[in-house]
């Protein structure tokens, strides 16, 4: 889940201080989630199950970030006119998909073989 690799050419449009905590919040994520399958594993959690849970914990926390994004369509200056609240709307709407799919493909990607809809831990809360 790196994004910010992916976009090298759009990097450049972020400040060197964003640029800075972007790698500080993936280097603490990458040690948070060693962390996690270490604790996981002494606690005799099977490897598939904590990657599970660790891709529910990606998966939920970029959600998140894309119930922000959503919370922002309307929210255009007025003073900007309409067509810029337009173009916002739109860049609201393309964010939000972008996040969900990053969502679906880390999920995808790092666990989640009982699907998203119908994992067994949801269940249980």
């Amino acid at each position: 889940m790196n994004g910010h690799s992916e976009s090298t050419g759009k990097a450049s449009a972020l400040s060197s201080d964003s640029v800075r905590r972007v790698t500080q919040y993936q280097a603490a994520g990458t040690n948070a989630r060693l962390k996690l399958f270490v604790l996981l594993e002494a606690q005799g959690v099977p490897a598939a199950e904590a990657d599970d849970l660790v891709a529910a914990l990606e998966a939920g926390a970029v959600t998140g970030a894309q119930c922000e994004v959503v919370e922002l369509d309307g929210m255009a200056p007025a003073s900007s006119g309409p067509g810029f609240a337009d173009g916002w709307d739109e860049g609201v709407m393309a964010v939000s998909e972008a996040l969900v799919g990053i969502a679906d493909r880390d999920w995808s990607r790092r666990g989640g073989r009982s699907g998203p809809l119908n994992w067994p831990y949801i269940s249980r809360m």
